[in-house]
């Protein structure tokens, strides 16, 4: 018994010995720049494996303060992206110890750690990391460059998606009494004047940051009510309205082949329709002629014909992603341009194919609205080709447009809303208007410092 004593005894003490070496050498390799230890050389070092090294440092013995990172905000990208590789490590559940080497690899403490890991595992939307988003926003910052910054996600479409749900879950969120607030004639007049100006598909909550900003002195929840009721007034058919509609079907649709039937489409109908769209210039489709032959109004051929397209995309452009990346960023490379008919060439595919497939975009410009430098020539540009590949009803591709005029899609989708006429009223757009108006400047001039296309009355 005594001698097995003694043997635990010896074990101990070296493991001591080895625990106090461990977290010396891991003090002598702390990078302050980084706030952590540079564990590769310590390894180098003593030739043991990460996780024996991990296992026997005493946080006690160390010198090195800890980090305090409570907020995934706090966490830089480095550090961030260090933490998702190293725990790609262990289970799905992180132990006490297991949490513990964590905090000793990345130098922060544990129950941050556990935090930090979590969102790893299942990455959501908080409100400190919304109103971060939200501050790019407010800077004109691309989704590309907002993801680099925070890497929580998996990829940028699943930044996006997180972020405008957890925007719009705010905004639906329970709104209190408002019965006290009253709305004079005249005021609820102007809302519907900013609900009939300033909405556009997909633009509800940036008209109703509009009608808050118009009516100051109200109560925040009040205009968000009162908003709600507007918006969905304007947009419900009335009853007698809904009649005259039935009434304007039953008697078209009094022929051989019921509503019933042709709401379906079978096989044949959508042949039809395919053959019948192909007869025409895609620049110049007659859709009224077409829904005369199939004996269906325009609206449900387009739509059907958008899904048509969408189902029979053709899967080699996917497929041949990474080839079209390789040549694009090789000509690139030689020449600091991409010559698309090459490409076409050399992949086998045509340009309209390649600028979807291309995901390479090293060296891509900024294209940010200055009413002092910019061209025009650009602009007719990236609208004559949206025009000439992307004619209704087919959706837009901003990848390819990006590729084409080699700009952040970001920033095309944004100049292509300004050429439409739209505008997203952010804190600093408004409060520009307030100064330039505050200086005497006419509306009109305002709305040339904003946009190439906006009009004064919005």
């Amino acid at each position: 018994m005594e001698q097995i004593v003694a043997l635990d005894d010896d074990r101990l003490q070296k493991r001591r010995e080895q625990s106090a070496r461990v977290t010396q050498l891991a003090d002598q390799a702390f990078d302050s720049q980084h706030g952590r230890c540079e564990w590769d050389s310590v390894i180098k070092k003593l030739d043991m494996p990460l996780m024996e090294c991990l296992g026997l440092f005493d946080a006690s013995l160390s010198s090195v303060p800890v980090r305090s990172l409570p907020k995934i905000v706090d966490w830089l990208p480095d550090d961030f992206l260090l933490l998702k590789d190293f725990v790609q490590r262990f289970p799905d559940t992180l132990t006490a110890d297991d949490q513990r080497l964590v905090s000793a690899f990345m130098n922060v403490k544990q129950a941050n750690c556990a935090m930090a890991y979590s969102m790893c595992i299942r990455p959501r939307m908080k409100a400190d990391l919304f109103e971060l988003i939200t501050s790019y926003h407010d800077k004109d910052m691309s989704w590309k460059d907002i993801y680099q910054q925070i890497p929580v996600f998996a990829s940028i479409d699943r930044l996006q998606g997180a972020y405008w749900h957890f925007k719009a879950k705010t905004f639906s969120g329970h709104k209190p009494a408002t019965s006290r607030v009253r709305w004079t004639s005249a005021e609820t007049a102007r809302f519907h004047e900013i609900v009939r100006l300033h909405y556009s598909h997909g633009g509800k909550y940036n008209c109703l940051r509009v009608a808050e900003c118009e009516f100051p002195d109200k109560p925040l929840q009040s205009v968000k009510c009162k908003f709600e009721k507007i918006f969905h007034g304007q947009r419900t058919i009335a009853v007698a309205d809904m009649k005259r509609v039935k009434a304007l079907v039953d008697e078209h649709d009094s022929t051989e082949e019921t509503t019933a039937n042709r709401l379906f489409w079978n096989s044949d109908d959508e042949a039809r329709l395919l053959h019948l769209v192909t007869l025409y210039d895609p620049r110049a489709v007659d859709w009224a002629t077409i829904s005369s032959e199939l004996r269906r109004n325009v609206s449900a051929c387009k739509h059907k014909y958008r899904q048509l397209r969408k189902q029979r995309e053709p899967k080699r452009v996917t497929e041949h992603a990474d080839t079209v990346s390789s040549a694009v960023k090789e000509l690139y490379t030689q020449n600091q341009s991409v010559d698309w008919a090459r490409v076409s060439e050399s992949v086998g595919l045509s340009e309209r194919e390649c600028l979807e497939a291309n995901q390479f975009g090293d060296g891509k410009a900024r294209w940010i609205y200055d009413p002092d430098t910019f061209s025009w020539d650009m602009a007719n540009r990236m609208t004559a080709f949206i025009e000439t590949n992307y004619s209704p009803p087919l959706p837009v591709n901003y990848t390819a447009v990006s590729n084409y005029m080699w700009i952040e899609r970001d920033d095309c989708f944004k100049m292509a809303g300004l050429l439409r006429g739209e505008m997203t009223w952010t804190k600093d757009v408004l409060a520009k208007v307030v100064e330039l108006r505050g200086q005497g400047m006419k509306y009109k001039d305002i709305a040339r410092q904003l946009s190439p296309n906006l009009t004064a009355e919005k």
